[in-house]
């Protein structure tokens, strides 16, 4: 083992899943069920059928703006096609298009129709993710996929619909590659945003949003937190900012905030039920003397009698996971009395600032990284933005992305225990990914599936 550190994991209801698993068994890196989640969200596409028979309907295609979605209107272009009627059928032609097959045998890659028929999910195919340069695939290649299905079924080519050729290509793609990005609301998406509009190297999990999470985890807040902490962590893997030194300070917060380990999450909760941010504070202050992660240091000088005494933490990459551990019980106990998730932005400030008065000047939560989002957040989500609602933000957002992996898991959170409050609600922004469980269980009970994966790998570590 590279690191010597063993983690007890707890789930919502205190119940212990597992003891003394190697904090690396839950990284990303190693962790077989995180694997097939980050394999999910980068090679997986889906299609609204509903919203491209709209479109043709109306003639109105590769528009620019987010809200209304008619700057280009062309009814002389609109075609009456069914598509929605078509979606079985759709469906299967996607399917045969995209698998790659061997000695004439199926591969594991398949477009299905979901609940409801107005949604196709498409999987691309594990050689083709391997043949490609990055995550791609599942819009490029479910793109094509579509205009040629599209155009079989309605028989549309240059001889015999020219026009509804150049309208198809709109609908399915918007203006690009004239612009970078898609037209908004694309009829075809990922829980990713596409490569074109990605801002910085390794960032590419990050493009995904706070709602989307929210949905996969159907509103259930520590699932919410376990999956927007897989997500934001394999990105911080892969910009290398958990390489090396800092490998271990990114595990040990991962497993005490986002995995509530050794219960810390939940007895701070518990704890301080109907109490406040700063009622957090002073327990998590306690708990770290007694597991003997703070020891008190020297006191003030006699002469200001105020029997002041400073603390000190040795290792302080345990101390920063309990920190974080704590501002996300903080974050719940607080979003869980108000009802309304804008508030989680008051509380990355005022806990990492009464983390440091009652910590006698120990660095707040991720080093300054929480209270500068914090600060940030407050302005433009409350003051100056106004209808600036989280949910609707990605995690590489220009006003959250700076932290080491810890703000998601309570934004997310604040989200999951909000009461309707935000305008940009998740069943508004991610209606399609709440039926995901409906067809596929990969994100129910995550803790409980992570936890299982590490027990298999936990002797080769």
């Amino acid at each position: 083992m590279k690191f010597e550190d063993k983690i007890d994991i707890y789930n919502d209801l205190g119940k212990c899943l597992a003891e003394d698993l190697p904090i690396e068994t839950l990284s990303p890196l190693n962790n077989p069920y995180m694997n097939r989640v980050l394999t999910f969200l980068k090679s997986t596409a889906f299609v609204n059928l509903k919203k491209i028979e709209r479109m043709l309907r109306q003639g109105k295609v590769g528009y620019s703006s987010t809200s209304r979605q008619d700057e280009i209107n062309m009814p002389w272009h609109a075609r009456d096609w069914n598509i929605v009627a078509n979606a079985a059928n759709i469906a299967e032609k996607l399917d045969k298009l995209i698998q790659v097959s061997y000695n004439k045998g199926k591969d594991g890659t398949f477009a299905q129709v979901l609940p409801g028929n107005d949604i196709i999910m498409v999987k691309i195919p594990f050689q083709r993710m391997i043949a490609s340069s990055g995550r791609d695939p599942p819009l490029s290649i479910t793109a094509v996929a579509m205009g040629q299905a599209l155009s079989e079924i309605f028989d549309v080519t240059p001889n015999t619909d020219p026009d509804g050729v150049n309208i198809l290509k709109n609908v399915l793609l918007g203006r690009y590659p004239q612009t970078m990005a898609f037209q908004p609301g694309n009829p075809i998406f990922s829980l990713l945003q596409p490569t074109t509009v990605q801002e910085g190297l390794g960032t590419g999990f990050k493009t995904i949003t706070i709602n989307h999470i929210v949905a996969l985890a159907e509103k259930r807040t520590f699932d919410a937190v376990v999956l927007a902490s897989i997500v934001d962590q394999a990105a911080q893997f892969e910009m290398g900012n958990a390489l090396g030194w800092f490998e271990r300070y990114h595990l040990l917060g991962l497993a005490y905030q986002g995995l509530n380990g050794d219960r810390l999450v939940l007895d701070l909760i518990e704890q301080n039920k109907e109490g406040t941010v700063g009622d957090v504070v002073s327990s998590l202050i306690r708990i770290g003397l007694e597991d003997k992660v703070l020891k008190q240091g020297r006191g003030f000088p006699a002469k200001v009698f105020s029997g002041y005494r400073m603390y000190t933490a040795k290792d302080y990459p345990r101390w920063n996971a309990y920190m974080c551990a704590g501002l996300l019980a903080a974050s719940i106990v607080n979003v869980g009395a108000s009802r309304a998730a804008q508030s989680v932005a008051s509380v990355f400030s005022g806990f990492s600032d009464l983390c440091m008065f009652e910590s006698g000047g120990l660095p707040d939560p991720d080093c300054g990284r929480i209270m500068g989002i914090g600060l940030g957040l407050t302005k433009f989500a409350h003051d100056e933005g106004g209808a600036g609602g989280i949910g609707a933000f990605t995690l590489n957002n220009n006003l959250i992305r700076h932290s080491s992996g810890f703000v998601s898991p309570c934004l997310a959170a604040a989200m999951c225990l909000d009461s309707g409050t935000q305008l940009f609600r998740p069943e508004v922004t991610s209606g399609v990914f709440f039926r995901l469980k409906q067809v596929d269980d990969l994100f129910s009970n995550p803790l409980e599936k992570i936890v299982t994966a590490a027990e298999e790998i936990k002797s080769s570590i």
